[in-house]
């Protein structure tokens, strides 16, 4: 009876940690290129904080700030992206998406 208290508690305790944490990360990967190379989707949308107008950066996988873009289509669960046509040749699928606040730029 003591371990499965334990366990519940210790259960309890990691639903909540991983709950809190949910608010604080706000990042999103990119599914997609339009052919045109302008828009960028990606798979998080307003439940997620990516609404109409916010800017979103693209990462690259080390970690490093690649280019930036404003949303300018969302649903529920996804987003469209406008970027550079330039930059955008070198987006691949996969590649880490996070919205910024402005004083962040």
């Amino acid at each position: 009876m003591c371990r499965i208290k334990t366990f519940l508690v210790a259960l309890t305790i990691i639903l909540m940690a991983l709950t809190s944490f949910k608010g604080i990360v706000t990042a999103a990967q990119v599914q997609r290129i339009h052919k045109n190379g302008r828009f960028v989707f990606i798979d998080a949308g307003t439940k997620d904080g990516f609404v109409m107008g916010a800017t979103v950066c693209i990462y690259t996988s080390s970690g490093e700030k690649f280019t930036c873009g404003q949303v300018q289509k969302t649903s529920e669960s996804k987003a469209m992206v406008r970027i550079s046509r330039e930059k955008a040749i070198y987006i691949k699928g996969g590649m880490e998406a996070r919205l910024i606040n402005e004083e962040q730029r």
